[in-house]
């Protein structure tokens, strides 16, 4: 970890909203973090209170929409998608049932990671070819799989990171979900944005997780579809962040997306 990450993380803005130490928001703001400006939001959610879910939305909808269906109180953009024909590229799985599968060789080759919920608990795994054949055999009842790409921490340990030019080495909005102290977190990485927001590229992220709380980071974390599609959104407020999909910093710009994942009370 660059010594010039961590101290820019000491004196970062922070703004934190919380309900009964069970959920609770953060947005920060550096104007100069990895030599550009930086606008992170994360919202913080106590696994024993809350409950999560997949949902797999059949036509490209807003995150936001199919959060106030399904009576969430906070959710997230999920992993890839067919922007043309809806459904997801990668294996979904919704509750024991499987919608979808990994398409294509090179997607196969790098998905390899995955949100798995199982009665409601999520966590963050590692994900593979093997992995998804086992699944697709003996999916289990209640038991519910969002792969994506890439796994970025196991173990509080940085995952070797693959290289894909312009997804990889340049600077996106990024959207996270990570464990860390016993809770669930649902991160956005603001981007495009000349002035407000630059976005991350793949390494920087692991970074940032890792210098969280003085150096102690996270334990595990996976990369979500970002871009235009990254979305936080957490009832009462609404969309948290500054979607990019149409060029303008402010909370409106939402993309259609084809599957999300959402927390609701227990």
């Amino acid at each position: 970890m660059k010594k010039s990450v961590l101290a820019l993380l000491c004196i970062l803005l922070a703004v934190s909203c919380g309900v009964n130490g069970n959920l609770a928001t953060y947005h920060f703001h550096y104007d100069d973090l990895f030599g550009s400006p930086q606008d992170v939001t994360f919202v913080e959610i106590n696994p024993r209170k809350y409950k999560f879910l997949v949902v797999d939305h059949k036509a490209l909808k807003r995150t936001s929409e199919v959060a106030a269906e399904v009576g969430a109180v906070a959710a997230i953009n999920g992993t890839f998608y067919n922007m043309k024909k809806g459904g997801s590229v990668c294996y979904l799985q919704i509750d024991g049932q499987v919608t979808d599968t990994t398409k294509g060789a090179d997607m196969k080759l790098r998905t390899n990671g995955a949100v798995v919920i199982r009665k409601g608990k999520l966590s963050v795994e590692p994900w593979s070819q093997e992995k998804e054949k086992i699944f697709m055999e003996k999916p289990g009842r209640r038991t519910s799989v969002m792969a994506t790409m890439p796994l970025l921490i196991k173990d509080g340990f940085a995952v070797e990171l693959p290289y894909y030019k312009g997804f990889s080495d340049k600077r996106h909005p990024r959207s996270v979900v990570f464990e860390k102290d016993g809770k669930i977190c649902l991160m956005v990485i603001d981007g495009r944005s000349k002035g407000n927001a630059a976005g991350m590229t793949l390494d920087e992220v692991q970074q940032y997780l890792q210098s969280m709380d003085g150096g102690k980071g996270c334990r595990n974390a996976v990369n979500l579809d970002g871009g235009g599609s990254s979305t936080l959104w957490l009832v009462k407020e609404g969309v948290l962040n500054h979607p990019s999909d149409n060029s303008k910093f402010y909370h409106k710009g939402e993309r259609r997306v084809a599957n999300s994942i959402h927390a609701l009370p227990r």
